[in-house]
């Protein structure tokens, strides 16, 4: 039988974004228990938090999993996914699986995009950053001056991409298709960096 700090780490998995009293009501154990589960696992860098604000008042902690968390959990489809893959690539060849990845791409961006009905660029990303954390990606966006900086703190595919880095496509495609701007890749999580990080500039907002 599985021990309460595991149960959580299953349930912040499942829910991608956690807050301490979503876990509380679900496991049916005090906010301080959750609390302290909590802060044994992210001393132990399997989850992480950041703070959200909520209307009036201090603004409360989510927690995610970070991609030691992601290791901690089971991963059978992982197994699955990566032989569909090998299979698929067989069949396919490269260059239209990357072509499939990008229409991936593409119609993912679309449902984000029928949601959103604001035309102000930066209303819209932060929207997409909101849709896009909620699904996993853990995304958010900066700007200086002209330029502005796209960046993927977890991907969902990040797994995958280590044998297949031609998945990759699939959130590139879906960026340039939120944003409809060409974007360059500036940093890499399968090239050991922290984040994958996107950038290209506007000229008058645009």
């Amino acid at each position: 039988m599985k021990n309460t700090k595991d149960i959580i780490l299953n349930q912040v998995f499942l829910l991608r974004m956690a807050t301490i009293s979503q876990l509380s009501e679900i496991l049916a154990i005090s906010e301080i228990s959750v609390r302290h589960h909590l802060m044994s696992l992210e001393a132990e860098g399997i989850i992480a938090s950041t703070e959200e604000r909520h209307g009036v008042g201090r603004p409360r902690f989510v927690y995610h999993l970070t991609e030691k968390g992601f290791q901690n959990v089971p991963t059978n489809y992982i197994k699955l996914s990566d032989q569909a893959l090998t299979t698929m690539k067989r069949f396919l060849g490269t260059d239209n699986l990357l072509e499939l990845f990008q229409q991936i791409g593409r119609d993912f961006a679309e449902i984000y995009a029928n949601s959103i009905n604001s035309e102000d660029p930066e209303e819209k990303l932060e929207k997409f950053a909101s849709n896009l954390t909620q699904d996993g990606f853990i995304f958010s966006w900066t700007r200086s001056g002209e330029k502005y900086t796209l960046t993927t703190h977890h991907c969902p595919f990040h797994y995958l991409g280590q044998n297949h880095p031609e998945v990759c496509t699939i959130n590139h495609a879906l960026l340039e298709s939120l944003i409809k701007h060409s974007i360059s890749r500036d940093t890499s999580i399968l090239r050991g960096d922290v984040a994958c990080t996107y950038t290209y500039e506007v000229q008058d907002g645009k």
